[in-house]
C-alpha cells in the first residue's frame, strides 16, 4: 500500500474523529452552562431487552451530537482499519471490535438500550487494544501513539463505573469523551503529514 493512499485514510479518518470530538463535545454545553438536569430519555420495552425512545424526534433532537459521532467514528475506524494503522497490517483485524461498537451506537438512535451501553463497552475495550498495540508498534511517533488508548480508557474507568454507580448514564460527563476523540483525531491527520513528507522526500 503506498503512502498517499494511507495519507488519504490518515487524513479522513483525523476530519472524522476531530468532528466527533466537537459534537460530543458541545453536548455538555447544556449541562456545564445552562443548568440542564442529567435525565433518561422516556422508553418503551420491545421484545424483552430492547428498548426503544418514545419520542423519536425529540431523541433525535436531544442526542445529535451523539448520533452524528457515531457515523463518524465508523468511517473513522474503518479508515484506519484498511490501512492498519496504528496496529500494523498483521493486528488490524482488532479495529473490528470497536468498529462493531460504533455500529451498534448507530442503532442507539431508534433502540437505546442494550445498544448504548454495548456499543460503549466494545468501543472501549477494542480501542484499549488497539492501543496497546499501538504504544508497542510504534508506527505513531511521540505522543500520538497513545491516543488510541486514551480514548478506550475513558469509557471502561469513567463512563461504565458512573453508570453503575449513579444508576445514570453519565451525560454531564461523558461529552469529555470528545477531548479524547479530539485528540486522536489530531493524532492520525499529524501521521498523515509525516507520511507525505516521507512520500516528498523519496521524490
Amino acid at each position: 500500500m503506498t503512502n498517499e493512499t494511507k495519507t488519504q485514510h490518515l487524513q479522513r479518518a483525523g476530519i472524522c474523529y476531530m468532528i466527533a470530538g466537537a459534537s460530543i463535545l458541545s453536548m455538555g454545553i447544556p449541562y456545564w452552562f445552562f443548568g440542564k438536569i442529567v435525565a433518561d430519555p422516556k422508553m418503551h420495552q420491545l421484545f424483552g431487552i430492547i428498548h426503544q425512545i418514545d419520542n423519536f424526534k425529540e431523541g433525535l433532537r436531544e442526542g445529535w451530537g451523539y448520533h452524528l459521532s457515531s457515523f463518524l467514528m465508523l468511517f473513522a475506524h474503518f479508515s484506519l482499519w484498511k490501512i492498519g494503522e496504528p496496529t500494523g497490517w498483521t493486528k488490524r483485524h482488532f479495529l473490528l471490535i470497536p468498529i462493531i461498537g460504533s455500529i451498534c451506537h448507530v442503532f442507539v438512535l431508534m433502540f437505546p438500550l442494550p445498544f448504548a451501553p454495548i456499543g460503549s463497552i466494545l468501543n472501549g475495550l477494542g480501542m484499549i487494544i488497539v492501543g496497546i498495540f499501538s504504544i508497542k508498534t510504534k508506527i505513531w511517533s511521540g505522543w500520538k501513539r497513545y491516543t488510541p488508548l486514551i480514548f478506550g480508557l475513558f469509557p471502561i474507568v469513567v463512563q461504565v463505573p458512573i453508570r453503575y454507580i449513579l444508576g445514570l448514564p453519565p451525560y454531564d460527563i461523558l461529552p469529555l469523551l470528545g477531548i479524547a476523540l479530539g485528540l486522536l483525531g489530531f493524532a492520525a491527520w499529524q501521521r498523515s503529514i509525516e507520511l507525505r513528507g516521507q512520500s516528498n522526500k523519496i521524490i
